[in-house]
């Protein structure tokens, strides 16, 4: 025998509807099986150390990862010259100067060389840079530098200047970026003759980078049978160190011009 789930009275094993109620129990019976005292204690005992212990170990994995990615400390303290041994980790981050000058007592002269390339590079053209610091101290004392600088030439023109290079002297590059969007046509993907001669006050004379536009500008069929489709990445031309890549956002369009090359002297 067994009960109705719904009116508690006693039905056959083999009965499909209460004859009380009319409950279907094909569908909603189902048995009820007794309750294991010793489990419920059991579960109710884990419940309450996962509170404690959970909340413990999530700050301990915080405080580790904290310790890992700033192992240098918060007093200020000598940078060590640069051991022979591969990184294999990172000892701190920064992205500001002043906090990487706090930090160190013998980085005076590398934070003047950056402010002294800023200014040179700021006195090109009257324009207001947006600056983002990234430096990274790896546990040979080795450090990457990577700092963006980014400005608007007009509503739709922004320029970008990253310069990266790292203390060690191993690599020493600057990538420089146009990029206009809203474009409605495939026109004005491209950039004006002042636009060009802007661009090349920053990256020196580009006959590549010229030849490059020119070349895309032959493909305009291309362009106007995939623009209704082109994807994050678009369609674009590649040489050595340019690039023109033409992206589609909603009903517009929008066109990168990159120019990456490496430079021999390093911000000291």
């Amino acid at each position: 025998m067994k009960k109705c789930p719904r009116c508690g009275y006693e039905v056959k094993d083999d009965e499909k509807y209460c004859p009380h109620c009319g409950l279907d129990l094909q569908v909603r019976y189902r048995p009820i099986k007794p309750k294991n005292k010793s489990m419920t204690y059991l579960l109710y005992v884990i419940i309450f150390f996962s509170f404690i212990t959970i909340p413990l170990l999530y700050g301990r994995i915080l405080s580790d990862i904290g310790s890992s990615m700033n192992e240098i400390g918060d007093e200020k303290t000598k940078l060590p010259a640069i051991v022979d041994e591969e990184p294999t980790k990172i000892l701190a981050n920064y992205d500001t100067l002043a906090d990487f000058k706090n930090q160190f007592s013998n980085v005076d002269g590398i934070v003047q060389s950056i402010a002294d390339y800023e200014k040179i590079l700021f006195a090109i053209h009257d324009y207001t840079f947006d600056k983002d610091y990234k430096i990274q101290v790896l546990d040979n004392y080795n450090i990457y530098y990577d700092f963006t600088y980014t400005t608007k030439i007009n509503e739709h023109v922004t320029l970008s200047i990253e310069r990266y290079y790292d203390r060690a002297h191993q690599y020493n590059e600057e990538k420089i970026v146009f990029k206009k969007d809203n474009a409605q046509s495939f026109d004005e993907l491209f950039l004006t003759d002042e636009q060009k001669a802007l661009f090349e006050t920053y990256s020196g004379p580009q006959t590549v980078t010229n030849q490059l536009m020119d070349d895309f500008a032959k493909r305009q069929d291309e362009f106007e049978s995939k623009k209704k489709t082109l994807g994050h990445y678009g369609i674009g031309n590649y040489k050595g160190e340019s690039s023109f890549v033409v992206h589609r956002y909603q009903k517009t369009y929008y066109s990168v011009l990159t120019y990456t090359h490496s430079l021999k002297d390093y911000i000291n």
